[in-house]
């Protein structure tokens, strides 16, 4: 009886452990799908010609959800195993309301999402995330000066934003809202990028990489 016990207790465990296993794989080929269908999303919408701006940000605060789902960060970043994930905005904010809306509720492995206005360079390292709207690209030598002893996902829309230093870079291909990531700046912050958060990115260097490097 005990034998039969343990062997029950035993198989129960295997079929947990199994289940653990299935569902993470979802999850992450969820995510792989869901951020496909921004891409496909965003070419009836955001980058519509009579898309509003508010559709256009709703649709970036999601892709920034989805690129948190596809970065891992040093675990020294965090204080603890449930110190939170902090999405900031430094400066001026176009979201508005969309990028708080999408992030609540949301967790990545057991942390909650944090979204964040910050005004203060001091304060970005205090971000793992830090999206900085085109307004704010002026200060982006100070940006990069702050977040450099840091491991901070750094996001941007204007032109050539990666190319100067940034992680991610939005920018419109074939009226499509897309990104592109700058592997040195990703290797500089000591990330972990998803391949398929790469397969589906325009890969860049810094502008004073040496070609063919």
């Amino acid at each position: 009886m005990h034998h039969t016990n343990r062997l029950r207790a035993s198989l129960r465990q295997r079929i947990r452990r199994t289940r653990s296993r299935q569902a993470a794989s979802c999850r992450v080929q969820f995510c792989a799908v869901t951020l496909a269908a921004l891409l496909a999303l965003t070419g009836a919408t955001a980058m519509g010609t009579q898309a509003s701006s508010s559709v256009e940000y709703q649709v970036k605060a999601a892709f920034l959800l989805n690129f948190a789902k596809f970065i891992e960060w040093p675990s020294t970043v965090f204080q603890s195993e449930k110190t939170p994930i902090a999405v900031c905005v430094f400066g001026y904010d176009p979201f508005g309301s969309a990028l708080d809306e999408i992030i609540r509720r949301q967790n990545i492995n057991s942390r909650e999402l944090l979204a964040r206005r910050i005004n203060e360079l001091t304060e970005l390292k205090t971000c793992q995330l830090v999206f900085v709207g085109e307004r704010e690209e002026k200060h982006l030598p100070e940006i990069l000066n702050s977040v450099k002893e840091t491991s901070a996902l750094l996001v941007g829309e204007g032109e050539d934003f990666a190319e100067r230093g940034g992680c991610v870079q939005f920018f419109i291909e074939n009226k499509r809202m897309r990104f592109a990531v700058n592997v040195d700046a990703v290797q500089r912050a000591r990330l972990t990028v998803s391949s398929k958060l790469l397969a589906l990115a325009r890969i860049v260097h810094d502008k004073d990489h040496p070609k063919g490097a």
